[in-house]
């Protein structure tokens, strides 16, 4: 064994997600697994991980690495279960021909049009919103504002009535959890109750929908066709469900984590109120500087892919840190400062290739209205402190915000 073999950390010493602290600073340990070993297998997680944006970027449109036969959560659950039955058949983990099939499906329906259709009343629900967050004298704006706003235009789009958006924001926040490499007993059993309660719900949603039309996106979804195919039930459901927690969580996540990053860097907030052509631009690196969403997973596809030089095998399964890949410095400079002035920002966040996010047009028009809407009312926000974070790897959000106005 050579001096270099025993001088090798373990992996739990480069990449702990565990750790005291990763929370709230995953970055400087990303910035260190990449110095070591930018694609590096964690013998612990069994698997390999990749840091720079390159090889994510790569892993996200090659075909070599793909979903794989039932691969959607670290945790195992059992088959029959509702979180077995939930999601099957999510785009999220579909590999081609079926992906293509359903992904068009779904374009048909969830089109552009339909998204910028939902401007005024994403406007107006904004200003309903700081309406009373100014009553108020502001307070904690993940509360009042970035959990209640997605999940009112997500339910509006699927035609969820008003008295269910709450119930329905709950089990969803149950089933985050699931995403994470571990999941505790009592997040698990929670998960698999708001699971069940999603499959019942949308059940007799999408049977009300069927046998009465309505102008939302459930509607369209049951009358779109391509090639003389439809969507079965059971994919229709299951990523209508997909896409209200993905349609709100990473949204909400987006909102706290981009308003922290101005807030934090006030300089930057004193920039975009003075000129909010900036705005589409911030959006993009508050995507970058932080992203709602820390990594994508992968499984390899064929025998003996080799990667850098370095051959992984045929199962493995990779895991795509976008937060890590978002702070290359080969692909962004000074990666670790907060700039809405960056040029040509394309963060990692949303995906790449067949995955790109279906709804990521939908995130960033909530975004950017909210944030025109809050600098043109509250030029001077302030927050005390450092806010603290919710304790979960894969959706990275804070707990709360408490502002004043």
């Amino acid at each position: 064994m050579t001096q270099e073999q025993t001088a090798r950390p373990d992996s739990m010493e480069l990449f702990n997600p565990f750790a005291d602290g990763f929370i709230d600073d995953p970055y400087s340990t990303y910035h260190k697994l990449r110095a070591y070993e930018p694609l590096h297998f964690h013998t612990g997680m069994n698997m390999w991980l990749m840091t720079r944006y390159r090889d994510i970027d790569e892993m996200l449109r090659t075909n070599d690495l793909g979903r794989g036969e039932q691969m959607r959560f670290f945790g195992n659950f059992e088959a029959g279960s509702a979180i077995d039955l939930v999601s099957r058949s999510w785009l999220f983990g579909m590999d081609p021909p079926d992906h293509t099939r359903v992904r068009r499906l779904f374009a048909k329906a969830f089109t552009p049009r339909r998204i910028a259709r939902l401007r005024p009343y994403i406007e107006a629900k904004v200003d309903e919103l700081l309406d009373q967050f100014a009553a108020d004298g502001g307070g904690d704006f993940i509360e009042k504002v970035a959990q209640l706003l997605p999940v009112a235009v997500i339910c509006h789009l699927l035609g969820i009535p008003d008295a269910d958006h709450a119930v329905c924001k709950q089990h969803s926040s149950a089933v985050v959890p699931l995403l994470d490499p571990v999941i505790t007993e009592e997040q698990l059993e929670k998960a698999e109750a708001g699971s069940a309660w999603f499959l019942e719900y949308f059940d007799h949603h999408i049977e009300s929908r069927r046998r009465d039309p309505q102008d939302d996106l459930v509607s369209a979804l049951l009358a779109a066709t391509e090639d003389g195919q439809k969507l079965a039930k059971h994919e229709l459901m299951n990523n209508v469900i997909f896409l209200f927690g993905a349609g709100h969580e990473t949204t909400t996540s987006t909102l706290g984590n981009g308003l922290a990053a101005l807030l934090l860097n006030p300089e930057q907030y004193d920039l975009l109120r003075k000129d909010l052509s900036l705005l589409s631009n911030a959006v993009l690196e508050m995507l970058r500087w932080d992203s709602p969403v820390q990594y994508i997973g992968r499984r390899v596809m064929v025998d003996n892919l080799v990667v850098d030089g370095v051959e992984l095998e045929r199962d493995q399964v990779v895991m795509g840190l976008l937060g890590a890949g978002n702070r290359d410095p080969e692909q962004f400079a000074d990666p670790d400062r907060f700039d809405i002035t960056r040029p040509e920002i394309q963060p990692l966040s949303f995906g790449a290739g067949i995955h790109y996010c279906l709804g990521a047009a939908l995130s960033r028009l909530e975004t950017e209205i909210v944030f025109e809407k809050l600098i043109t009312r509250f030029p001077r926000l302030s927050m005390d402190g450092v806010p603290p974070r919710k304790g979960l790897f894969a959706v990275r959000s804070y707990t709360e915000l408490v502002l004043e106005v």
